[in-house]
């Protein structure tokens, strides 16, 4: 018995050598195998191929290297034994209408990843080195290696709101345009040499419960200005030594 063709009306006569370029025509692949449909330029318009397999860098049981074509990509295709009944798509082709995310300066340091909405993964292999994750809006993150002031960065798309981590100066920096928050059952700040707190204003502290301050050597209350001592209740001051002046 023969087998069908893939074009209306014709069958399989002989194989087809080598590869051919495609058009993507569907990708919605009814049985979700990351199959795609094809139209080939030397064939009439309206023929459609079978679904095709994509080949992918890795390929696996639920896990892999999930890039599938979009409708109108051009892709290079080849047939299992020459069959046409059964293509693959082996890669992806640039041309005249679609065209690379990237100029090629000729020290081609850049790969890049780019999705169809325009987030970007970045390698960028100049003396310095980074990668940067971007999306389409702005916000992105960035891994810097160059020299002597190596970084990673997050930011949003404003710029005004960062987390800065500075391998060079040992120091990690968090920047908001308005507000920053805490929030956890316990939060604690440790300074194996000094904690500042500074508030250009104001810095207030407050409990529903109980604030503790004690030193396990000396604590000082001073103010340049007037300090006031409020207390509803009873206040005690208790010391081995007390001194007022």
């Amino acid at each position: 018995m023969s087998r069908p063709s893939v074009f209306d009306g014709e069958t399989a006569d002989g194989g087809i050598q080598g590869v051919v370029v495609g058009i993507v025509t569907d990708n919605e692949d009814p049985k979700d195998l990351g199959r795609v449909k094809l139209q080939f330029p030397w064939r009439d318009a309206d023929d459609e191929s079978y679904w095709a397999r994509v080949a992918t860098p890795m390929a696996g049981d639920e896990y892999g290297a999930y890039f599938l074509p979009e409708v109108d990509d051009e892709v290079l295709v080849a047939f299992e034994n020459g069959d046409i009944h059964n293509p693959y798509v082996v890669g992806s082709l640039w041309n005249g209408k679609q065209q690379p995310p990237q100029q090629n300066d000729g020290d081609n340091d850049v790969r890049e990843i780019r999705s169809r909405s325009e987030h970007t993964i970045a390698f960028d292999d100049d003396e310095d080195g980074s990668i940067t994750i971007q999306t389409s809006g702005g916000h992105e993150i960035v891994v810097d290696d160059s020299k002597n002031t190596e970084t990673i960065a997050i930011r949003d798309d404003s710029g005004k709101n960062e987390l800065t981590l500075d391998s060079s100066s040992g120091t990690v920096s968090i920047t908001a345009d308005d507000e920053l928050e805490l929030a956890a059952p316990t939060v604690r700040i440790d300074g194996s040499k000094t904690v500042d707190i500074d508030g250009g204003t104001s810095v207030e502290i407050a409990s529903k419960n109980t604030i503790d301050l004690s030193s396990k050597a000396r604590l000082d209350i001073s103010s340049s200005g007037l300090m006031g001592i409020d207390a509803t209740g009873p206040l005690t001051i208790r010391g081995a030594i007390i001194q007022l002046n």
